[in-house]
């Protein structure tokens, strides 16, 4: 992906410069970052270590940055989820107070499940990052009003140029503003794709816990298995990693009972590997076997929607491993994912439907054989 930007700010070159250089404060103000380490500073270079978190997937890097105050910075990679990654800093004064600030990048995501998390989040965080240094520097930079006017009018947005305000009478300076918390990004379009609050009450994370390599707090296998079951069917990755985050694998040996006929059961269970066994009055002379459960299938998913009672008992027929959603995880999505909530209720619906026909066209087979049979088997 190649992102070309362009801003003028009334602020000074130096000023600007040091909040892109500073990179140890990008989780004061910078979408989804949650941590960052200077590793080496010089009047030369600047490398540090930085980490986001994106829709509880995170993955970190490092960069190396050839830097000379205040005219240029460029970031380059040392280690991270990327095949390639270059940007470029180039900040040009207008006028005693104000500059220009161009902002190139160009980078292309290494491959894998994870990987795509990470592109969309690598993206949105890019997208919204010129947006961002200019809300810092508007949150914790004296206001344009404070000095004199520049030479040429300045504006935050290099496409839609605003007029620059008068000059304020001359005036006590004021205390600088607490720094602008990250949430107050969420008023910037890009952000509304989804939603902050996970990344504003973030702490920040202890050098020791970076690690420049794609890192998650989700179980790969678990991402992997969420990603391959009907469920998914119709979610983009980022939707994936939502209700992998919501989602369990349970291990399961032969005869071992997951639910009993008679309860009530808040749990949707996926079978992933193995097999299961729906059975009536186990463990009695009168157990009989009604279906078997193959990777794939759904157990259960009546029930897990209306809160009815079990008609028949869940036991594993083979070592089997199992993924289980409970409703009311899934309704937490209501607010916060309703389109990730809408997918899998479809999947769900997709999936009784398929059981509906087939046990409708055995049912007129049976009727249509003992019609043609007069009653004789």
């Amino acid at each position: 992906m190649d992102l070309k930007r362009s801003v003028l700010v009334p602020y000074p070159i130096h000023s600007m410069f040091d909040l892109i250089e500073q990179a140890e404060h990008y989780p004061e103000f910078l979408p989804w970052c949650v941590g960052a380490k200077i590793l080496e500073r010089s009047d030369e270079w600047v490398a540090a270590r930085i980490e986001f978190s994106y829709l509880q997937v995170r993955f970190g890097f490092q960069t190396r940055n050839p830097k000379r105050r205040p005219e240029w910075l460029q970031v380059r990679l040392v280690q991270g989820p990327f095949k390639r990654f270059t940007g470029d800093w180039h900040l040009t004064p207008l006028g005693a107070h104000g500059c220009r600030i161009n902002f190139d990048l160009s980078y292309e995501i290494a491959e894998g499940l994870l990987d795509k998390v990470a592109a969309r989040a690598v993206e949105m965080v890019s997208r919204s990052m010129m947006d961002a240094f200019v809300k810092r520097a508007e949150a914790t930079l004296p206001k344009p009003g404070s000095v004199p006017a520049v030479s040429a009018p300045l504006a935050v947005s290099a496409t839609a140029p605003e007029p620059a305000t008068a000059p304020e009478p001359a005036q006590a300076p004021a205390p600088l503003p607490e720094p602008l918390p990250v949430a107050s990004l969420a008023q910037q379009p890009l952000a509304a794709v989804v939603e902050l609050p996970a990344a504003t009450a973030a702490p920040t994370v202890s050098p020791t816990a970076l690690n420049e390599t794609t890192m998650s707090t989700i179980d790969p296998a678990l991402l992997e298995a969420v990603a391959q079951c009907p469920l998914a069917r119709e979610l983009n990755p980022e939707q994936v990693a939502v209700l992998a985050s919501l989602m369990q694998i349970e291990t399961y040996q032969p005869r071992q009972v997951l639910a009993t006929e008679g309860q009530v059961d808040n749990r949707l269970y996926v079978v992933v590997e193995g097999s299961l066994a729906v059975t009536k009055h186990l463990a009695t002379p009168d157990e009989t076997l009604l279906a078997t459960l193959n990777p794939g299938d759904f157990a259960h998913e009546l029930g897990f929607l209306d809160g009815a009672q079990r008609y028949a008992s869940l036991l594993a027929s083979s070592p089997a491993r199992v993924l289980v959603l409970e409703r009311e995880k899934l309704e937490s999505l209501i607010t916060t994912h309703p389109m990730v909530l809408y997918r899998v209720m479809c999947a769900i619906v997709r999936t009784v439907h398929r059981i509906q026909t087939r046990l409708s066209v055995q049912a007129s087979e049976l009727t249509n054989y003992i019609v043609k049979q007069h009653g004789r088997y």
